[in-house]
């Protein structure tokens, strides 16, 4: 009976703020079973009516602030998506042999990692690697020997050995 008496007051309460029928709709059986449920906590002289005005309003606020940051969220995963790195058609090429390259280098040994790495990125002579590393300039030599003879392998593996000199003249 009671329900009957104020489902169309507590809708169009929550419809004026929502404009959605679903969503009031779902609103009001929640206060209406939560009304029921706790029916026996409620002390006698609660004012039913009012109550019920209040647990729309809140789920209604709460429905308003669940919409807002879905839609915050939204935006900001598109805003991350356009901010991501975009990899050209042109340059996906050289890209690819990047990362390979890339992968390739992790696969070695610390050491013969830190001996290429310090060679062709820190633009070190085998003897300047030596003293940097406190070994010998022949343990430097093998060190490059195998990071080569990986790097030959992985590369070829995939048919990158020729973007790898492509790409080296680009560099040049």
């Amino acid at each position: 009976m009671l329900y009957r008496e104020l489902v169309i007051v507590l809708s169009n309460q929550a419809f004026r703020v929502l404009k959605d029928r679903e969503q009031v709709k779902d609103i009001i059986q929640e206060v209406f079973i939560s009304l029921y449920t706790r029916r026996d906590e409620l002390p006698e002289a609660v004012n039913i009516v009012g109550y019920l005005n209040n647990a729309v309003k809140y789920k209604v606020s709460n429905q308003l602030r669940n919409q807002l940051l879905k839609e915050n969220h939204h935006r900001v995963l598109i805003h991350q998506a356009h901010q991501q790195e975009v990899v050209p058609p042109l340059h996906l090429e050289q890209y690819e042999l990047k990362n390979k390259i890339a992968r390739s280098i992790n696969i070695l040994p610390q050491k013969c990692r830190e001996v290429f790495m310090l060679s062709y990125y820190g633009n070190m002579g085998y003897k300047a690697i030596a003293q940097e590393m406190g070994i010998s300039v022949k343990t430097v030599e093998k060190h490059m020997s195998k990071a080569l003879q990986v790097l030959r392998r992985e590369l070829k593996e995939e048919h990158y050995l020729g973007m790898l000199l492509v790409a080296a003249s680009s560099l040049i």
